[in-house]
């Protein structure tokens, strides 16, 4: 066998073995059978989505378990309680519905493989798929949690605290009861917290947007109010029959037997607690403390549902918004027990909406750090590239980067727009001489000028920029300018009817070192002094300059070039003034040095 072969061989069975106990993860790599089942990577698109159905389920579940409360309607005419069955329908039908979702989700925890932090530790990202490992790492960690959050609890506890409340006393097992009702909030609130953490490490776009974790902030609230509403439905309910049991003790009556307060075996005579529990005047002799406003209003005999959960999720919202400052309680324990609870979940709330606030302020500004620290790289590339491709010595280079970064750490941003206009003046001068002093030396009308004057030229030079398929100057337009091209691509062309056809009839390609307004120069030459400080006579343009790509030139202004202009005319003419003079002077001279040697050859 070859080498080659036995290479091959040797791959094949080494990948075998990666398969079974452990795997790299990555992409959907969870796809594929590690062992006899199939074991999914918890980063994997399958899992993901799941996550996504999950924190929807658990938001819906622990929305569905408050309308257990709203099952009991009482008939206080009849003094009698019972069972909302049409609606004790739809809420099992609900609660069931989740049940399958969560056990579905349990059945994943244990295919779901997980990365082994003792290998991460030392750098290696390796997905464990080892079905027993998977199961002792679940089964010590959420197993508990996810059963005790799929106990049916709501549906033992709500009809067993109806049996106890129809009886002639009132049970300490109602107190256990309600407690229970509450206590699986516990679990599926943090189950809550968790899958939400979970669908965050399974993809990063939902820890990047600021939405989902204010939609997380609002719904905790929305739920808060409806969960308290319920309750304070549930427990109207509850102190009504308390009235009606202290009624039946007071009356020491033998009417008052076990199952009478239940609508199903209703009879016996119980208008005695007419006076006691009567809740349609302020003097009532039995204080119903902060449930009074529910008995008064009927709510509690009410048989529209969506009624009941409206009234009693405005209670909850209310109250929660006032911190429970306006609830007027009884002596009685859990009447005050309730109100602080209301007001622990409202402190509760807004620490928790500080803490995401503080942590979205803080994760925003990083993200703006990086943002600006990007963007600066980015500026500072560009501006050596352009400093590279302008071939500035080092000399120019330095003072241009310090002064960049001068600007960064006075947080402004230096484009190439603004980075030379913002440059001190003397290493301004120096650049544009740098870049723009041969540029003039070209052009023909502005040879043989004396260097001083190209240098003043050069200094009063304004850096421009246009983006691609720009029209700098029209057919037809004033030159008020004349544009070196110092990057880019630019064309012009004439459509020989003066700007008026749609057709160009001759076209050219302007690049780096090429100039367009000679005809500026040629007008400034012929003008006297007097024309050319009239900007109405400026020459008219007979072609049209557009950029083909983004074209960075340098613009010499009509303005600045007429007071250089006349500048070198004064210069010009004073120079011409001294020359005659000069010459008038040589001239005088010689004529009298004439006259004397006449005048000496005389005398010999």
């Amino acid at each position: 066998m070859s080498y080659l072969s036995r290479r091959r061989g040797n791959g094949a069975r080494n990948k075998d073995i990666e398969r079974q106990p452990l795997k790299e993860g990555g992409g959907d790599s969870s796809a594929k059978i590690m062992t006899t089942k199939t074991i999914f990577d918890p980063q994997g698109k399958f899992l993901r989505r799941w996550n996504i159905i999950f924190v929807l389920s658990c938001a819906l579940a622990v929305s569905v378990d408050p309308l257990f409360c709203y099952l009991p309607v009482i008939n206080i005419p009849e003094y009698c309680i019972e069972l909302d069955k049409n609606f004790w329908i739809t809420t099992i039908v609900l609660r069931s519905v989740n049940d399958i979702i969560y056990l579905m989700h349990i059945i994943l925890q244990f295919r779901t493989g997980f990365i082994d932090e003792n290998l991460r530790k030392v750098g290696k990202i390796v997905l464990n798929t080892n079905a027993m490992a998977i199961a002792r790492r679940y089964l010590r960690s959420y197993f508990v949690l996810d059963i005790l959050v799929i106990l049916p609890i709501p549906q033992v506890a709500i009809p067993s605290i109806l049996s106890e409340m129809t009886g002639m006393r009132s049970s300490n097992k109602i107190v256990i009861l309600n407690c229970a009702v509450l206590f699986q909030y516990v679990p599926r609130i943090l189950q809550i917290f968790r899958s939400w953490n979970e669908l965050i490490r399974s993809d990063e776009k939902f820890e990047e947007n600021i939405w989902f974790k204010a939609a997380l902030n609002f719904f905790l609230y929305v739920l808060a109010g409806h969960v308290l509403g319920a309750f304070w439905y549930f427990f109207s309910f509850q102190r009504m029959m308390d009235c009606w049991h202290s009624s039946c003790e007071i009356q020491s009556t033998s009417g008052c037997v076990q199952t009478y307060f239940s609508c199903d075996n209703s009879r016996g005579n119980f208008s005695f607690s007419n006076d006691f529990c009567d809740v349609s005047t302020p003097d009532t002799q039995f204080n119903f403390g902060l449930y009074l406003e529910a008995l008064q209003s009927g709510v509690v005999e009410s048989r529209q549902v969506l009624g009941k959960i409206f009234y009693g999720f405005w209670w909850g919202m209310q109250n929660l918004s006032l911190l429970g400052q306006n609830l007027k309680t009884s002596i009685y324990v859990w009447d005050n027990f309730f109100s602080v609870y209301i007001s622990i979940t409202r402190l509760f709330l807004f620490l928790y909406f500080l803490g995401n606030l503080q942590l979205v302020i803080s994760r925003s500004e990083e993200l703006r750090m990086k943002m600006k620290s990007e963007k600066r790289k980015k500026q500072k590339e560009k501006i050596e590239l352009w400093s590279s491709k302008h071939d500035l010595p080092s000399d120019l280079r330095g003072p241009i980067m310090d002064n960049m970064i001068q600007k960064f750490k006075e947080d402004e941003d230096v484009y190439l727009e603004n980075l030379l206009p913002n440059l001190p003046g003397e290493l301004q001068n120096n650049v544009k001489q740098h870049i723009c002093l041969k540029l003039l030396e070209n052009v023909e009308v502005l040879r043989g000028m004396d260097e001083q004057m190209l240098l003043k030229m050069c200094h009063t030079l304004t850096p421009v920029f246009y983006q691609q398929h720009n029209y700098v100057i029209r057919e037809g337009d004033p030159i008020d300018a004349i544009f070196f091209i110092t990057n880019g691509i630019a064309w012009t062309y004439t459509t020989g009817n003066n700007g008026r056809g749609t057709l160009p009839t001759h076209a050219e390609r302007l690049v780096e070192g090429q100039f367009f307004g000679g005809e500026l120069l040629e007008w400034l030459r012929k003008s006297t002094s007097t024309s050319r400080n009239n900007l109405s006579k400026l020459p008219i343009s007979s072609k049209t300059l557009k950029t083909h790509t983004k074209v960075e030139a340098f613009a010499l202004m009509v303005d600045d070039l007429t007071k250089i202009w006349s500048f070198l005319s004064l210069q010009l003419e004073a120079a011409s003034m001294i020359q005659r003079a000069w010459r008038a002077h040589r001239s005088k001279m010689g004529d009298t040095i004439g006259a004397s040697g006449q005048i000496q050859s005389s005398s010999a």
